[in-house]
């Protein structure tokens, strides 16, 4: 009798919480930075991709040696192995039950390439401590509507079933918190959750033909039944930070457009929502993960010159990615940056529903002649800003465990310092929009206000 092979098989469905930016290297006069596509124009998720972060995350919780056994070690030579792990690439879901797969040249999808044919673009611009943008720091990115569902399978050749607990411990990193796929999952991007996952499982010597007959088709799986086996998750191996918080009143987080109302709104992106039909556009309000992460980081730096007794306007103050706890916490890089480093602070973007913000507040402004008393020509401006209906926003941000208590105490004041309403969100701060008050809990346990 042979050596027993076995063929482990899971097929998994993800959504996107968030948005998501894996991103094709490509740009266009307009648009900085394009999501990667496949053949039909749909958003796609690279086999690479997948299996960069499942091996990195499998590393991360001390399995660097088996890491290397089943994701392969290119040491160069004749030492170096190959990868025991095949992964398919995340292929987009059409609808409930169908997945771009193949060529698609029937017209009734032809409405919804058109609409991912223009995904939303995101502007990013890096402030100084100033608050003015830095030279250089305008850029914008396509990014994958929130929603959006893929699928993508994973194979283990295990010999002689040695790799069980392995593959096992594999299945549960797509389900944890902590798996997040593509660039700026520090920005507020790439978080999924697991939907379904089909688990199957071949002993070659016996059940050769079963496995041969299995359909390699994404589209030959009843994804609309009920999933008999949900993705077993694990617990976050970050610190949860969750701060609830109420506007007083106001708040704007602008789109950098107008409308035939005002001359600012505030920005929304449109969510993919998967009915019976197909997929539906819904339009909600956003609060950019990335604006959280700007005004948090200068804060930080306070905080921290503060600690180091570094007095504003001496040689000593450092901001920016020259402070140390910004650096460690948000990371830098940049052209002139040595040691690039990527930072160990999440933030997510957060949607909120038409039920939940109202965006119908229009505020007008006038810039005032001092001599004459009268509107300055040219000076009229007009906003709408955002209020609740409910009463609070939750903001999520997550940490790594290994950073230094003197970076954790420096971003837990920034943080304290939001829940006060000292350090105001979004725009127009400098006229009282985005004070905040409220409460922020650390794994749970509510740290402020103290009671």
């Amino acid at each position: 009798m042979g050596k027993t092979i076995i063929k482990c098989i899971a097929r998994f469905m993800l959504e996107a919480e968030i948005p998501l930016f894996v991103g094709s290297g490509q740009s266009t006069l307009l648009k900085d930075a394009l999501v990667q596509k496949d053949a039909n124009g749909f958003p796609m998720i690279s086999g690479t991709t997948l299996a960069g972060v499942l091996r990195h995350q499998f590393s991360k919780h001390g399995n660097t040696e088996s890491a290397a056994n089943l994701f392969g070690d290119s040491k160069g030579g004749d030492t170096g192995t190959g990868s025991l792990i095949k992964v398919s690439p995340g292929l987009m879901m059409l609808n409930k039950t169908q997945v771009s797969e193949g060529l698609l040249v029937d017209e009734k999808w032809d409405a919804l390439k058109a609409q991912f044919e223009h995904l939303p673009v995101r502007q990013h611009v890096r402030m100084n401590d100033k608050a003015v943008a830095e030279k250089n720091g305008l850029f914008d990115n396509e990014v994958i509507f929130k929603g959006t569902r893929f699928v993508f399978e994973l194979e283990l050749t295990d010999f002689s079933g040695k790799n069980k607990d392995n593959w096992d411990k594999i299945l549960k990193t797509v389900g944890s918190p902590d798996f997040r796929i593509g660039a700026g999952s520090r920005n507020g991007y790439g978080s999924l959750k697991v939907l379904q996952v089909q688990k199957m499982q071949y002993d070659l010597n016996s059940e050769m033909q079963e496995y041969l007959e299995l359909s390699s088709s994404f589209n030959a799986i009843d994804w609309g039944k009920e999933n008999e086996a949900k993705a077993e998750s694990v617990s976050s191996s970050k610190t949860h930070y969750k701060l609830k918080l109420t506007p007083d009143p106001f708040f704007i987080f602008g789109s950098g457009y107008g409308d035939q109302d005002v001359d600012n709104t505030p920005v929304e992106e449109e969510v993919a929502v998967y009915s019976e039909t197909g997929i539906e556009f819904e339009k909600q309000s956003l609060v950019p993960g990335s604006s959280i992460k700007g005004a948090l980081s200068h804060r930080v730096a306070y905080h921290y010159n503060k600690e180091k007794k570094r007095w504003a306007g001496t040689a000593e103050a450092k901001v920016g990615i020259q402070n140390e706890a910004v650096a460690e916490l948000f990371g830098k890089a940049g052209k002139n940056v040595d040691d690039p480093k990527a930072g160990k602070v999440f933030i997510d973007d957060i949607f909120l529903t038409q039920e939940k913000v109202k965006n119908d507040k229009i505020l007008n402004h006038v810039a005032i002649d001092r001599f004459t008393g009268g509107a300055l020509e040219g000076a009229l401006f007009s906003e709408k800003v955002s209020y609740l209906n409910d009463d609070a926003l939750e903001i999520n941000l997550f940490a790594e465990k290994e950073i230094a208590e003197e970076y954790l105490e420096a971003l837990e004041e920034g943080l304290k310092d939001i829940c006060k309403g000292l350090l105001p969100l979004g725009g127009m701060t400098t006229k009282g929009h985005g004070i905040f008050t409220g409460s922020l809990c650390i794994d749970g346990n509510e740290i402020f206000p103290i009671n």
